[in-house]
C-alpha cells in the first residue's frame, strides 16, 4: 500500500474539485500552454492507479510526440513524489506499472489503430492535444473500456486554437 500525503497546494485550485471525481464518463479540460491542465490530469491518474488496480490509457495523435509530453510528465509527477521504488518505468515500452496493485498506465499514438484492437480491460483514458484526434478514433477508445473497472473516464485535454 502507498500513502501519499500531498499538499492540496500541489494541486491547480480550479480543478482540485474534480482530483477525486470519476462519475463522469467524459471530462474536458482546455487551458492556455502552462494553464496547469495536462499536469492536473497527471496527478490525478496516478492518484486514481495508486487507489485502485485500473489499466490506464495515456494517448496522443502520433506515437512520436509521447517520449517529450505525456511520458515525460508521468514519470517527473513519479520523481517529484517519490514514487520511483513503488512502479516499474519500461522506457522503452512507454509504460507504467504499479507494484503495490499491478495498475498500468499505457502509453501510445493513434496514429496506428491497429494497436488499439490489442488493448482491452481499460478503465480510463487520456487524450492529449485530442483537436487533433479524429472523431472516429474517440468513439472507437469509448468502446474499448469495457472492463470491470467502475467509473470509467475518458479524460480530453486541448489547448485553444483561437478565442
Amino acid at each position: 500500500m502507498i500513502e501519499l500525503k500531498l499538499d492540496k497546494k500541489l494541486f491547480a485550485p480550479k480543478f482540485y474539485p474534480y482530483l477525486f471525481d470519476y462519475s463522469n464518463r467524459f471530462e474536458f479540460y482546455m487551458g492556455s500552454a502552462g494553464s496547469g491542465k495536462s499536469y492536473f490530469i497527471t496527478q490525478k491518474l496516478i492518484i486514481r492507479a495508486i487507489n485502485e488496480p485500473i489499466r490506464i490509457l495515456v494517448c496522443r495523435k502520433y506515437a512520436t510526440t509521447i517520449r517529450q509530453t505525456v511520458f515525460s510528465l508521468f514519470c517527473d509527477v513519479i520523481k517529484r513524489w517519490k514514487l520511483d521504488k513503488h512502479v516499474k518505468i519500461n522506457q522503452s515500452d512507454y509504460r507504467i506499472t504499479f507494484l503495490h496493485n499491478g495498475s498500468e498506465i499505457i502509453f501510445t499514438g493513434l496514429d496506428e489503430e491497429t494497436k488499439l484492437l490489442s488493448l482491452n480491460n481499460i478503465g480510463s483514458v487520456f487524450i492529449e492535444e485530442v483537436f487533433e484526434v479524429e472523431e472516429e478514433l474517440v468513439e472507437q477508445l469509448n468502446l474499448r473500456m469495457r472492463g470491470k473497472t467502475k467509473n470509467q473516464q475518458i479524460i480530453m485535454a486541448w489547448n485553444p486554437i483561437s478565442q
